[in-house]
């Protein structure tokens, strides 16, 4: 569904508020807030771009207009492109408020026209404005722009979860590199958080144990996903230490190791 007002030509009221952004994840459309002073395009917009299933769209025509609408978008498609006065400040303006909410330059600009520093990380996106076609192209990239910044958020808000739990919890690539170590599980073995990163997995026990990890543990994880039992770790001073632990193989075959806890405490 879309709204459209320019100040302009105006065709109904002033835009209010976008719809309430606590929807459940499952229902709620995307909502993109679409910044263009062409009112002819706008409307094109509404037409075609606005009407896609799982899109909602609110039109302005101002870079003011657009800073009034902000709150609660998912998305910001500016066609805005320099060539009114105040062209190129939105993205500015947005990047103000928010570094991370993904921003699409839809232009008539050719991309070697468009500044290098208009780039200003993974989520800022350019799509040139080249009728209906373009119009398509700019719901894909609307679609995939969002999903990646959700997914971000959510690894980012697991992540954040993992570093707040009370057990020793590692992350560990599908190449065997330690990618992510809790304070708690670098700290039991006497790391600090980024000395234990980068390492391989093996680090953390004995060779032994490490050679029946890899012979009977991992091919039971590969088979059942999940293996619990108690392991032999090493420390950073050469110490060894019997744990509680739990590892789970993820869908991209990295591994969860969870450290619960001394093996006699459990």
């Amino acid at each position: 569904m879309s709204r459209h007002w320019h100040e302009a030509t105006a065709t109904g009221p002033a835009p209010d508020q976008l719809p309430a952004p606590d929807l459940p994840a499952s229902s709620a459309p995307i909502r993109v807030l679409y910044a263009d002073d062409n009112a002819e395009f706008a409307s094109l917009v509404e037409a075609t771009f606005g009407t896609e299933e799982g899109i909602h769209v609110v039109t302005v025509g101002s870079v003011e207009a657009a800073l009034e609408q902000l709150d609660g978008v998912d998305c910001v498609v500016s066609n805005l492109d320099g060539s009114t006065p105040d062209g190129d400040d939105l993205l500015a303006a947005v990047r103000d408020r928010d570094e991370t909410l993904p921003f699409i330059l839809f232009t008539v600009k050719s991309l070697r026209d468009v500044p290098a520093t208009t780039f200003d990380g993974l989520w800022t996106d350019y799509l040139e404005k080249n009728g209906l076609r373009s119009l398509e192209l700019l719901g894909q990239r609307v679609r995939r722009l969002v999903a990646h910044q959700a997914a971000t958020t959510t690894a980012q808000r697991g992540l954040a979860a993992a570093q707040a739990a009370q057990e020793g919890i590692a992350i560990v690539d599908p190449d065997g590199t330690i990618e992510f170590a809790n304070t708690v599980y670098a700290t039991r073995l006497g790391y600090e958080p980024d000395e234990i990163e980068g390492r391989p997995w093996q680090d953390c026990y004995t060779d032994a144990e490490a050679d029946r990890i890899a012979s009977s543990v991992l091919p039971t994880v590969a088979d059942d996903w999940r293996w619990t039992g108690e392991c032999v770790a090493r420390r950073k001073d050469g110490d060894t230490v019997a744990l509680q632990a739990r590892i789970v193989r993820l869908e991209d075959e990295s591994l969860v190791i969870v450290h619960d806890g001394d093996a006699e405490q459990a």
